[in-house]
């Protein structure tokens, strides 16, 4: 146990500080709640969460779906099911063509061509496990 002694500047309104202080931080808990309810909120409406490294952004955008992963929203994909033809295409395409596409392979080795089919497979199966799903794409 200690003691402390405070020492103010004259004509300050300590009363008041700590009723002010009182007041805020109870806000500020209601908020914290708040926060954590939304954020559980928003975890229990995600269904699944992808990632890859951006390092692969010039492979998506020379096999076409770089729109499609990146920026959905620009070419107005917004429910799973959207995406599907678009990843079936470029997965055939990435597929058929490793080589071309191996020439894309970023040259600080984060991310490669594996990397990248992997992915596009991987947000095909959720495309197809959840049809309905609502797309976030965040860079």
């Amino acid at each position: 146990m200690s003691l402390d002694i405070y020492f103010f500047k004259n004509g300050f309104d300590i009363q008041k500080s700590r009723a002010d202080i009182d007041a805020t931080y109870t806000k500020l808990q209601a908020i914290k709640e708040e926060l954590e309810q939304l954020e559980c909120d928003y975890k229990e409406a995600t269904l699944s969460n992808l990632n890859v490294t951006h390092n692969l952004n010039n492979m998506a955008k020379a096999v076409g779906l770089y729109e499609v992963l990146w920026r959905p929203e620009e070419i107005g994909i917004t429910m799973a099911a959207q995406m599907i033809p678009f990843l079936e295409k470029g997965i055939e395409e990435l597929t058929a063509n490793p080589k071309k596409y191996k020439a894309f392979n970023p040259p600080n080795g984060w991310g490669d061509y594996d990397v990248f089919v992997d992915f596009c497979k991987s947000v095909l199966h959720n495309c197809r496990e959840y049809p309905d799903a609502i797309i976030e794409a965040s860079v």
